[in-house]
């Protein structure tokens, strides 16, 4: 693995165990044996690495969290799928989830670029609640589209923020994500067509039993 590639999967590593504001680029670089001369070599600062991993982020989620409905994909598997994509990438890149709004304000170009790139995900997010309706697995008028997306994408951002607050043990595990996935759950149950009911409760109790597993197996 090429220096770059160690310095921005060791500060992934750092920022999720420590958080973000506790890692230095001195801690980075002596997580992998280096100088900081090194470090500064490849990259300027702390936030030149977070928003090329930022980009890695980015490029993962567009390309591989966006499932086709076609013949071969049923419309829920479709939904299913996304959100297994969608919670990998929160656990892979979670400290980001953790301290999104510090992050954006303490550099403006990732700002710039999280905004371009949430745009791509509220097309894609709408085009797959389309399909969805396409499929008749859920039933929505055209002018609650937007909305619906946005809660989506609200649950999906900041449901970790929100964990942490509400919480003592503040331990961030699948289960933890599990929940979001529910959550996500309950506010399309009530699109939810008669006929894809009980296809829609497979899915849900698919992860209330992932979620049990977690915690059973945490304690």
């Amino acid at each position: 693995m090429k220096t770059r590639d160690k310095i921005i999967q060791a500060s992934i590593d750092l920022f999720n165990e420590q958080g973000e504001r506790n890692v230095t680029t001195n801690h980075i670089a002596a997580h992998i044996g280096i100088s900081p001369g090194n470090l500064y070599y490849h990259f300027r600062n702390k936030e030149d690495i977070i928003l090329s991993i930022y980009d890695e982020y980015a490029r993962n989620l567009l390309l591989e969290t966006f499932p086709q409905v076609s013949p071969e994909v049923k419309s829920l598997d479709a939904i299913i799928m996304y959100m297994d994509a969608v919670f990998q990438m929160m656990m892979k890149f979670r400290f980001f989830y953790s301290n999104l709004p510090v992050l954006l304000d303490k550099n403006p170009n990732l700002r710039e670029k999280y905004v371009e790139v949430q745009q791509s995900i509220a097309e894609r997010v709408s085009q797959l609640l389309i399909s969805l309706r396409d499929s008749k697995i859920i039933d929505f008028e055209d002018n609650e589209l937007a909305d619906i997306v946005s809660i989506l994408r609200l649950v999906n951002t900041f449901w970790l923020s929100f964990y942490q607050t509400q919480n003592i043990d503040v331990e961030i595990t699948d289960a933890v994500f599990y929940q979001g996935v529910l959550k996500i759950l309950v506010i399309l149950k009530p699109y939810t067509t008669t006929e894809a009911i009980p296809e829609f409760n497979k899915a849900r109790e698919l992860y209330q039993q992932r979620c049990q597993i977690e915690l059973t197996d945490s304690e």
